[in-house]
This record gives C-alpha cells, sequence and structure tokens, in this order.
C-alpha cells in the first residue's frame, strides 16, 4: 500500500511541476507581449494610462500612474502626452493633476484636439498619483491614451 501511495505522490507532484511550467510559460508569454506594445507606443514613457469622457462632460478620474520626483535637479513639472484611438474622428479637451489624499492641486489644462501634450506642476521630491480626465467636444464618448 505505501508504495501505490508513493506513486501517486510522485506523479502528483510530476503533474504540479508540469503545470506550473505550463503556467509560467504562457504568463510570461502574455506578460513579454504587453511589454512589447506598450514600449512600442511609448518608447520613454514611465506610465501609461487610459482614460474617457462624454459629450460635453468630464468622465471619470483615471489613476494609472503615480510618480516620484526627483529631491534635486527637478524643474517642478511633468509632462503628459495624450492621444485619442487612431482612426477616430474624437476630439477632447484633457485635464490632469497630481493627487494628494487632502487638498488636491487644481485641475490644469493640457489641451484639446485629437492630440497633444502638456505639463502639470509636480514639486520635487513628491509622490503621488497623475489625475486624467477628458471630455469630449464632437462624439457621445472619447477615449484618449496618455504617458508620462
Amino acid at each position: 500500500m505505501p508504495m501505490s501511495g508513493g506513486n501517486s505522490v510522485a506523479r502528483r507532484g510530476r503533474l504540479t511541476s508540469v503545470s506550473v511550467a505550463v503556467a509560467l510559460s504562457v504568463l510570461s508569454a502574455g506578460l513579454m507581449t504587453g511589454t512589447a506594445e506598450a514600449a512600442e507606443s511609448h518608447p520613454a514613457a514611465l506610465c501609461s494610462g487610459t482614460a474617457s469622457g462624454f459629450l460635453a462632460k468630464w468622465g471619470p478620474v483615471s489613476k494609472q500612474c503615480s510618480y516620484t520626483s526627483p529631491a534635486s535637479g527637478w524643474k517642478g513639472r511633468l509632462r503628459i502626452d495624450w492621444n485619442t484611438q487612431s482612426g477616430t474622428s474624437q476630439y477632447g479637451c484633457v485635464e490632469a493633476r497630481m493627487s494628494k489624499a487632502k487638498n488636491p492641486d487644481p485641475w490644469q489644462g493640457v489641451g484639446c484636439g485629437s492630440s497633444g501634450s502638456g505639463v502639470i506642476k509636480w514639486p520635487a521630491n513628491t509622490a503621488s498619483m497623475v489625475e486624467v480626465r477628458v471630455k469630449s467636444m464632437n462624439s457621445a464618448v472619447i477615449n484618449v491614451d496618455y504617458s508620462i
């Protein structure tokens, strides 16, 4: 009896090893693909995200990027590049700000159109989330990809 139990345990161990190896290879392939796509669309980006908005109304705040500004040599500004989805005629306005738990900074315009870039205030040695929101100017819904 112990011998058949040992074989069963050995088989389960091999199956677990094979399952883990397969899962890791699938996950690695997925992660590599995502990384390559992100690097291709924003080669020098620290972080990228997506925000959506509605016709003449600000959409929900996107909080996909956080950043810590350097303690010295920092000019106090963070550049945000953005664009609407390619192949569409979407046109909108984008605002961003540095998020804080208490008293968040006021919204700062980073441009209107189908793409653009803008700069928001970001003091030295500050860690915070970048908040981005967008408003459509010509269609029911707008989607904007942004990067910092």
